[in-house]
């Protein structure tokens, strides 16, 4: 199987092309495949506390690693305690370290 990184910089709510990552991320997930995200940019939104997505959610409730990138969190005021649980603070390099581990990597 393989190890799958996403990067998520759009948000859900005015974006759909959000909705289909999430979606291409949780059928790997349930492949077999080990799946991580980071959402980065405006892609953090859906990850404070109180934010809907039923698509999110699911991804909550699955077996993928999700992160949200801190730089993006402080630029939108958002600290890592208003963050969803399942969801953990991350940086950016961790992205660098997917790409030198041979993660396949897939940025939307």
């Amino acid at each position: 199987m393989s190890n799958y990184f996403f990067i998520q910089s759009q948000d859900p709510f005015t974006e759909t092309r959000a909705l289909a990552q999430y979606d291409l991320a949780t059928q790997l997930a349930q492949a077999g495949h080990q799946v991580r995200m980071l959402l980065v940019q405006n892609g953090v939104s859906v990850a404070r506390e109180g934010a809907r997505c039923a698509a999110f959610e699911k991804l909550l409730d699955g077996p993928i690693t999700l992160l949200a990138e801190t730089l993006s969190l402080q630029q939108r005021e958002i600290t890592t305690e208003q963050l969803k649980n399942g969801v953990a603070p991350g940086e950016l390099e961790l992205v660098v370290d997917a790409m030198l581990a041979g993660e396949k990597v897939i940025w939307n």
